[in-house]
């Protein structure tokens, strides 16, 4: 076996660069099962080897056009492979290539140093040997670091600054660690090759640290960011309910005094057709009064602000609460829970053009020791699930999907789970929280 120490054989790096792919997208968001991952993942992995292995004579004069087809040829497959928008595969493609330069160069040096002191022939079965035992501990190892990012990876979103700046590092680390390419045609002793290795493998290695810190600071980054946008539309529902409060209280104020004045004018009035019309309006109040009156007042409130605005907008809302059973949880808790359940209803509703689809129900009651909530609504445009759990249909979703973070984590605080299904038009919401520690 000849073997150009200078040169590093193409398919070394292209096995490199598949592997780390495959530990990228294991710990990423995907859009097949595990099965069709491996074919793409294959098909792929043979394309690249194929051509690096034929292209890699051209180096020398189309070094910087080969390596861009490399790469887009592994950027299209972390976009067909992962749930990602082109930027964030080309983030994830850019993370991979770096640790297959490290994976390639730390199994060239390995082979190096088991071969020319003579410990091992320098032949294709030892090259294969190396390349099965150390791109095995490699893989087993940068698997396992990058699983903790499985969290950080299922939501992340790059941007164009976050983007140039991960592939101007990449391009200083490749540069740096790349520097055998500038001596090719010059003759190396012993002493330099084992020099250039060692420089290329630890610079690898310090670029794969790099980037690895770098993507846990954005993702301790963007899980500050949720934290503070969530507290803000917290902050903004209590507010936006405290001035529904007020509104409702003026309008209960009014009918209060309406039906005062609806008596003294019956007084007055005798007989007659002015009669009949002060006693609608009469009626009309004391529905008005006996509606939403569940017994709880924050939920009162609520139902009320969310009927009013179903009225003028052609939704009908009807419940069947139990006010008392809700009476242990905290007030805002209540204010932010069933806001945002009629508000998410509300929204899927009002994309239905024919009206007399538009219907809500909510229903409230003690079963068991079980407090039990369901919220129920048509729906037109069908609802988004990832692995069973709602997701927002918007585009950003880092600014949507804050509605459904919101009642989970306040159920989680109750002890209680919930429970999502959409079938032949109906979309459900089921809480279920046990009520024998309150």
């Amino acid at each position: 076996m000849q073997m150009n120490w200078a040169d590093t054989p193409g398919w070394y790096y292209a096995v490199g660069y598949i592997l780390a792919c495959s530990i990228m997208a294991a710990n990423c968001p995907r859009r097949f099962d595990f099965k069709k991952t491996v074919l793409t993942i294959a098909c792929f992995g043979t394309v690249l080897v194929t051509a690096m292995t034929l292209l890699h004579g051209m180096y020398r004069w189309f070094f910087i056009p080969l390596m861009m087809l490399f790469i887009a040829i592994l950027w299209g497959m972390m976009q067909i492979v992962c749930r990602f928008n082109p930027a964030t595969s080309l983030y994830f493609t850019i993370r991979s290539f770096i640790v297959g330069e490290f994976i390639a160069s730390m199994e060239i040096q390995v082979f190096y140093y088991v071969t020319r002191p003579g410990f091992l022939p320098l032949t294709w079965p030892v090259n294969l040997l190396c390349l099965i035992v150390i791109d095995g501990i490699l893989t087993f190892i940068l698997y396992h670091l990058e699983k903790r990012n499985r969290t950080v990876n299922e939501s992340i979103q790059i941007n164009g600054r976050e983007l140039v700046s991960v592939v101007l590092i990449a391009l200083a680390i490749y540069t740096s660690s790349n520097l055998s390419y500038i001596f090719e045609r010059i003759h190396l002793s012993e002493i330099i090759i084992t020099q250039l290795f060692t420089i290329r493998t630890l610079m690898d290695l310090g670029g794969v640290a790099i980037l690895y810190a770098y993507h846990m600071q954005m993702g301790e980054l963007n899980t500050r960011l949720e934290v503070q946008r969530l507290q803000d539309i917290l902050e903004m529902q209590q507010n936006n309910y405290e001035m529904l409060r007020q509104s409702v209280s003026a309008v209960d104020q009014k009918y209060h005094d309406l039906k005062y004045q609806i008596a003294v004018l019956k007084a007055e009035a005798g007989t007659g057709e002015g009669i009949r019309y002060l006693d609608q309006m009469e009626q009309e109040i004391k529905a008005y009064e006996a509606q939403n009156k569940t017994g709880n007042k924050v939920l009162d409130t609520i139902l009320t602000g969310k009927s009013l605005y179903c009225q003028g907008n052609w939704i009908e809302l009807t419940s069947v609460a139990d006010g008392h059973a809700i009476d242990f949880m905290d007030p805002m808790d209540i204010s932010i829970l069933f806001g945002n359940m009629l508000d998410n209803a509300i929204e899927s509703v009002s994309k239905i053009e024919q009206k007399e689809k538009r219907l809500i129900h909510l229903a409230i009651a003690r079963q068991k020791g079980f407090l039990r909530i369901r919220v129920e609504n048509c729906y037109e445009e069908e609802p988004k699930f990832e692995k069973g759990v709602l997701v927002t249909s918007k585009e950003n979703k880092k600014y949507h999907g804050f509605g459904m973070k919101s009642i989970e984590n306040i159920v989680k605080k109750y002890g209680g789970s919930t429970t999502i299904q959409a079938e032949n038009g109906w979309f459900e919401l089921r809480i279920l929280i046990p009520l024998k520690e309150h």
